[in-house]
């Protein structure tokens, strides 16, 4: 009995260490690539969506709230909270479901909540016209600095048509206007 009872605590140990070892790490982005379907034209528009400001895509107004995204070296994910309204009323029994918001001139919400890449159907938007799903949620890209910059060491003074860190020999012929072209 209590090899038996050994048994199942480290059976339990152990899994509960796979399961922590396959546990995703999530980073927070800013943006989020959204890809949006008119199912009437057949059209699909990829979308980038910054967190806390507004797109509008047709008749929706979609609103980023919050964008995770595993790093490069696990299984890739991306899971975006998403609230989407709507600018009109899509039916008649949603207008008359929601007087208030109608009445107030507030937009109809017809999705809020979480969006994930790799389930798109799992909490989807249900909409008779237009269909939005998450792609991936990315950080801006980093500004580039310059490959190499030359700064002078001297106390020499800067001449406003030479650029910092180059000498006047290095700067381009000056062209006067009074030489005559033959």
């Amino acid at each position: 009995m209590a090899s038996f009872l050994r048994l199942a605590v480290l059976g339990v140990v152990g899994a509960s260490l796979v399961g922590l070892a396959s546990a995703a790490t999530y980073a927070k982005q800013d943006r989020a690539t959204l890809r949006a379907l008119d199912k009437i034209t057949g059209r699909s528009v990829d979308i980038t969506v910054k967190v806390g400001e507004p797109v509008v895509f047709g008749t929706l107004n979609v609103e980023l709230k919050a964008c995770f995204q595993t790093p490069p070296e696990e299984v890739p994910e991306s899971a975006a909270f998403l609230k989407i309204s709507s600018l009109r009323p899509v039916s008649q029994e949603q207008a008359e479901a929601a007087p208030a918001a109608a009445a107030a001139g507030t937009q109809p919400v017809l999705f809020s909540g979480w969006m994930y890449a790799s389930s798109p159907g799992l909490s989807a938007l249900e909409h008779p016209v237009y269909d939005i799903w998450v792609i991936r949620c990315t950080a801006p890209a980093p500004v580039k600095l310059p490959d190499r910059v030359i700064v002078p060491l001297d106390d020499a003074p800067l001449y406003d048509d030479v650029p910092a860190g180059m000498s006047e020999s290095d700067a381009p012929p000056v062209v006067e206007d009074d030489i005559p072209i033959d």
